[in-house]
């Protein structure tokens, strides 16, 4: 028998109940929250169920049959839960793989991730949080006004999120979850709505000081896009320590292990090499051998992830609002990210060192070979500096390169955001098969960009391509920094969302479905691309930004437009394409600058 079926260790939790049931299992204690259905802790080891292996526990299996498994970790690095909380969980976090070793002599932090089973129709859990440092999160943790700083994420059936250890987190009640993890127990609690332990009366325990030091604060928030890797096989994430699928089975399928496989059988029935397993079942499938699939199930299946690295490159694009530090693999593709508040307000230094410590956990899994930092300007590229951009006032002037690069021991280069989204779009996106593009993003302003043969052009005071203040009127509303009659001040989200607003209008889009509004709108940016084109000659413009969601209001009058404020002999050369890369252009280009 090449399937290893694992019986589960039911674990008492005091918001548990008896609802797992209706997942499969089989139990008579109260208070039932948890089924580890693979694990190797002493505190709850699942067992061989049936087989040569029958009632051998997981842990003994792996020490004593490391042939089965194909990986040669210390001791066995994955653990499976079914969750099913009767009431709200604590608000927790959880260590890392180096504090774990430091402050448990444990050989695993916790890195985990929840598929959600089932979920009531408002159902939330808490992802994160607001607060702007470890201080201040350890100031509301003793205090006890936590809870309003907490981030409340919406989720329902079938959704999944990685939980990194850093992240404060709980799931809430009646939010069912199949979690997998590595193979730890250590949880810092950090609040628990003054509950008591009914054997005792007393307070459970809290971890403020440990769970601050394990915390993200500020929150980084993951994401990870899912990859469809055939006809029948989901990737939901890849990290340093494991990976899971999701595996849609409707007709016979055939799959073959390298190392080891965790099946969890969470919809319908499995038949694997003829037998039948329903909800609920866990088989551990080994090493090195095929098996033979077939009935009407859905599965998630984990392993453990490769530990051969991936070269890749990190793009980092550092808004007013928001920061984002991706992983980009060498032909383009953003692998995974983290986002953060920007909060400019604070010291440049705090940023920075949670771009560094985001990057330490992207080099635990890639060969990381350039950082690239893209930022509103004005720009001192030649210093690697900040001048005065309007949205980061407590940083002007300072430099971001050379600190950043001391930090991360890896090359760093800065870059307009503008320019790097073009380049991203010549290199991967609509100018990719074209010689000279030039990019143009409509947004909350207006920004260029010129790439020639995927070269960025700066110009000799990295201001090339800013045609934002290009003078295309006479007239227009004055700006600390633009000129009168500027294209920014004319056709940029903003100046739209202004006349919006002076109309009694909710928005650019219903200013754009007025015909007069429209017309002058095109005339506008028509002016602008016009320019651009007799300037550069470029073998397409590509459009971008915010303002593009409501193209179909004005393509085609903007493609007439510009033909008519060209040479004769221009008109219909230089098309004008939408972007692809949407908002992945500014880390993507980021990525490559260098």
């Amino acid at each position: 028998m090449k399937i290893i079926p694992l019986q589960p260790h039911y674990q008492y939790r005091l918001w548990g109940g008896d609802r797992l049931k209706r997942f499969g299992f089989r139990f008579n204690d109260v208070s039932i929250g948890e089924a580890w259905t693979a694990s190797a802790l002493p505190q709850g080891s699942s067992v061989v169920s049936a087989g040569p292996y029958a009632g051998t526990p997981l842990g003994e299996l792996y020490d004593t049959h490391r042939e089965l498994f194909g990986i040669d970790a210390s001791v066995f690095p994955l653990l499976i839960k079914w969750i099913d909380p009767n009431d709200d969980l604590s608000i927790q976090v959880h260590p890392d793989d180096e504090l774990a070793h430091s402050l448990e002599q444990q050989p695993y932090g916790k890195n985990e991730c929840w598929y959600i089973l089932e979920a009531p129709e408002d159902g939330e859990i808490i992802y994160g949080h607001t607060f702007e440092s470890k201080e201040a999160l350890q100031q509301t943790l003793e205090s006890g006004d936590v809870m309003t700083g907490l981030i409340r994420r919406p989720v329902s059936r079938g959704d999944f999120l990685y939980v990194p250890a850093g992240t404060v987190h709980a799931l809430t009640k009646d939010v069912s979850v199949l979690e997998i993890q590595q193979s730890s127990d250590t949880t810092y609690r950090l609040y628990d709505y003054g509950r008591t332990e009914p054997s005792t009366g007393e307070m459970r325990d809290l971890h403020v000081n440990q769970g601050t030091s394990a915390a993200f604060a500020p929150h980084l928030d993951y994401s990870e896009p899912v990859l469809q890797l055939d006809h029948f096989r989901t990737r939901l994430t890849r990290n340093p320590y494991f990976f899971v699928e999701k595996w849609k089975i409707e007709r016979e399928e055939s799959v073959s292990t390298d190392t080891f496989r965790l099946l969890s059988v969470i919809e319908g029935i499995l038949e694997i090499d003829g037998s039948s397993f329903g909800m609920g079942a866990t088989l551990l499938l080994p090493a090195n051998q095929s098996f033979h699939l077939s009935g009407t199930a859905v599965c998630l299946v984990t392993g453990v992830s490769s530990p051969t690295k991936q070269k890749a490159r990190i793009g980092i694009d550092l808004g007013g609002t928001n920061t984002r530090i991706a992983v980009v693999s060498t032909d383009g593709r953003v692998e995974k990210q983290y986002k953060l508040k920007t909060q400019p307000d604070l010291e440049l230094a705090t940023l920075l060192n949670q771009i560094a410590l985001a990057v330490e956990r992207f080099g635990l899994e890639y060969d990381l070979t350039h950082v690239g930092i893209v930022a509103p300007g004005p720009l001192d590229l030649k210093r690697g500096a900040f001048l005065t951009p309007p949205n980061l006032p407590n940083w002007h002037h300072q430099a971001i390169v050379e600190p950043l690069r001391t930090l991360l021991r890896l090359p760093v280069t800065l870059e307009n955001d503008a320019n790097a989204a073009a380049l991203a779009e010549a290199k991967f996106g609509a100018g990719r098969h074209v010689d000279s593009v030039f990019y143009v993003t409509v947004s909350t302003g207006i920004g260029g960009g010129f790439v020639h043969k995927q070269n960025l052009i700066s110009g000799a005071h990295g201001s090339a391509g800013e045609v934002g203040n290009m003078i295309i009127r006479k007239d227009g509303p004055t700006h600390p920094t633009l000129n009168v009659g500027a294209l920014e001040t004319h056709a940029s989200g903003t100046a739209l969302q202004k006349r919006a607003q002076h109309k009694g209008m909710t928005d650019s889009m219903t200013l754009l479905s007025d015909e007069t509004e429209r017309n002058t709108f095109v005339d506008d940016l028509a002016t602008g691309l016009a320019n651009i084109i007799h300037t550069v000659d470029p073998d397409v413009i590509v459009l971008g930004g915010g303002v593009t969601a409501s193209a179909p209001l004005y393509w085609n009058q903007l493609q007439d437009a510009v033909a008519m404020r060209v040479y004769p002999h221009l008109r219909g050369a230089t098309p004008l394409v939408l972007q692809q890369l949407y908002g992945d252009a500014g880390v993507i280009g980021a990525a490559f600058l260098a």
